[in-house]
């Protein structure tokens, strides 16, 4: 079972409000002027930066405007509320950059969302909107006093936010217990789609490559187009090389299943341990399904590498 603890990237903020996200979460500039949605998005980037944010219904709820009490949306929205206020929901993993909310659901929706809720004018509610690109559920859906101390409850939760809360080291420590149930993602694709923009401009190390693409079979990816195949490579290679990078920065460039160290074996040698271990993809038919990252990925020395592969044809075949 996962818990908030096992989270890539940790949990870093805490979003406070009436409305629960459901593919993107919304935030409202509160300024004005041409500034103020590039300020808007700084900011929340600011706090939640490429971790995870968790998501508390707060125990009041706002009304929306004259005309629209008996609206089917508004009606089912509140009942919803009903069920989930005073408790923690979800964790969510925000794509790094906003994108206008019209262009998230559509010109009808958004008109509707603004007739309904927006208060000054200006027609920009939750304009500033981050689409979810993963996504778990917190089993039970505690109460969010039953989990923190009432300064804790205070300062993250006492009210809705304009923005985010970001979340100190002993905060986390009282989150990080939570189970989680994963959920799908239906705007995954969006933070993939950025990644492989990003791949097809990087210099990625070969050895890296031709491991994914053996990881990657065709089988793996299958229902993609061939077009598609080949991005997903890239984009998974990109992701592996970082890994690998991250891993020797750690100095943990070590076998994670036999605990192989090549610089135990060599130590008098100038050997570079990456020669001696392979990166795997732990999870090949997730890939452009959900929103993956160094999770994915492992670190193996190549009799273990090949055990892996054994053990998935072996799994195939009993299928």
């Amino acid at each position: 079972m996962t818990k908030v603890g096992d989270l890539d990237g940790g949990l870093t903020a805490a979003k406070a409000d009436w409305l629960p996200g459901t593919t993107w979460i919304g935030f409202t500039p509160t300024g004005k002027g041409v500034s103020a949605i590039p300020q808007c998005e700084s900011t929340i980037q600011r706090q939640f930066s490429h971790g995870w944010i968790i998501e508390y219904i707060t125990e009041t709820f706002h009304n929306p405007n004259v005309g629209y009490e008996d609206d089917p949306d508004y009606v089912k929205t509140l009942a919803r509320h009903e069920k989930l206020k005073g408790r923690l929901i979800a964790v969510h993993k925000l794509r790094y950059t906003s994108r206008p909310l019209k262009s998230i659901i559509g010109e009808d929706e958004y008109k509707h969302l603004q007739d309904m809720w927006d208060q000054d004018g200006q027609r920009r509610r939750w304009s500033v909107a981050f689409p979810i690109v993963g996504t778990y559920r917190i089993s039970g859906t505690p109460k969010a006093k039953d989990v923190l101390d009432e300064p804790t409850y205070r300062r993250l939760f006492a009210r809705s936010s304009a923005t985010l809360r970001a979340i100190n080291d002993d905060e986390r420590a009282l989150f990080e217990g939570l189970e989680l149930e994963h959920q799908d993602a239906p705007n995954a694709h969006v933070a993939i789609d950025d990644e492989i923009q990003l791949a097809e401009k990087s210099d990625i190390d070969r050895t890296s490559i031709h491991l994914i693409e053996r990881d990657l079979t065709d089988r793996a990816l299958e229902g993609f187009p061939i077009e598609r195949r080949i991005k997903l490579r890239k984009r998974a290679a990109w992701i592996a090389d970082s890994f690998v990078r991250s891993r020797r920065s750690q100095g943990t460039l070590l076998c994670d299943q036999c605990g192989f160290d090549p610089r135990s074996i060599f130590p008098n040698i100038k050997l570079k341990a990456r020669a001696l271990l392979d990166v795997h993809h732990k999870n090949p038919i997730a890939e452009g399904i959900r929103y993956t990252s160094h999770k994915d990925f492992t670190l193996l020395c190549p009799t273990c590498h090949r055990v892996e592969h054994v053990k998935l044809k072996l799994k195939k075949f009993d299928n």
